[in-house]
């Protein structure tokens, strides 16, 4: 069971699993959905582990993987930074004049990490050595960016700020010759129970508004245009990288593996929980547009990889 989860497209699977099963319980059992509401809180507060690995493969890629050399941090990290605020920028000017939805800015800002290599698994099998490597830096890093930005800018409470920060910071303070032990010991743990049941109880809503009232919606138009905003945002942070320091990554193949960053879901439910918590309406645009810019992403990642001749 345990090699089972450890393979990223079965964990993004089952993932996608729970989250379809609390969507469907929650519209045909009555009061399902409240229950689930109530778990929410403590999924939240579960999500502590999914912050600490996240720390721990931070700390991995600093001493033994793809940044062990320095020089290599500048294409993702700027592919990272622009691909991140990119999206925020065009989700704020869509937005911009309505100040409860222009607070949801954040939602589109990081990339799943394990939906978006589960995909690549599938896909990306005709891409040169380097580009998965590429993939994980440019996502670790704008994980790292959505959780400053939770600490620093977002109204989360104290609880919050700390859970997600400190989680991570503690995954980068472990020692170095305990960092795959903790991993290889806590990842199944997130992937077969936390994110699981985080997904399930995220999407534990009963759909109270008509799918043409959302699909036309601010918010979701704002959540939706971050398959477009991450791909600008990705490609032309890893070209000026490479002006400064060139990369193994062609930049046609840059392009093809940042649709892949339009995939958003722990994280950018995350950050919808904390910024819409008080807005049902909001909150649910914003989950159903994140899911629509996934499934997006993954159809034109399913083209853009295989098309690589």
């Amino acid at each position: 069971m345990l090699k089972f989860i450890k393979v990223d497209r079965n964990a993004a699977l089952i993932i996608v699993l729970a989250g379809i099963l609390g969507f469907i319980l929650a519209n045909f059992v009555p009061g399902l959905a409240s229950g689930a509401s109530q778990l929410h809180h403590y999924a939240e507060l579960s999500l502590a582990l999914f912050f600490f690995v996240i720390g721990l493969e931070l700390k991995h890629e600093l001493t033994s993987g793809v940044f062990v050399k320095k020089s290599s941090l500048l294409v993702p990290t700027l592919a990272a930074i622009f691909g991140a605020f990119i999206p925020a920028g065009f989700y704020y000017l869509v937005t911009m004049n309505d100040p409860v939805a222009s607070a949801g800015w954040a939602i589109p800002m990081a990339t799943d990490v394990t939906f978006a290599v589960a995909v690549f698994s599938i896909f990306g099998s005709k891409l040169p050595n380097g580009s998965k490597q590429f993939l994980l830096a440019f996502a670790i890093i704008d994980d790292l960016l959505a959780i400053l930005v939770i600490a620093l800018f977002l109204h989360s409470d104290v609880t919050i700020a700390l859970l997600v920060t400190g989680s991570a910071v503690l995954g980068l303070l472990v020692p170095s010759k305990n960092v795959q032990r903790l991993q290889d010991l806590i990842q199944p743990w997130v992937s077969l129970i936390v994110l699981p049941v985080y997904a399930f109880t995220s999407l534990c809503f009963v759909l109270n508004v008509s799918i043409l009232e959302v699909a036309t919606s601010l918010v979701f138009v704002a959540v939706l245009l971050r398959v477009v905003g991450k791909s600008i945002g990705i490609t032309l942070g890893a070209h000026l990288g490479s002006l400064v320091a060139p990369s193994s990554v062609k930049i046609t193949d840059v392009f093809r593996i940042s649709v892949l960053g339009g995939i958003g879901f722990t994280v950018a439910f995350f950050v919808n929980d904390i910024v819409f918590s008080g807005n049902e309406t909001f909150h649910i645009e914003a989950i159903v547009g994140s899911l629509s810019a996934a499934i997006i992403s993954v159809c034109l990642a399913a083209f853009t990889l295989k098309d690589r001749k």
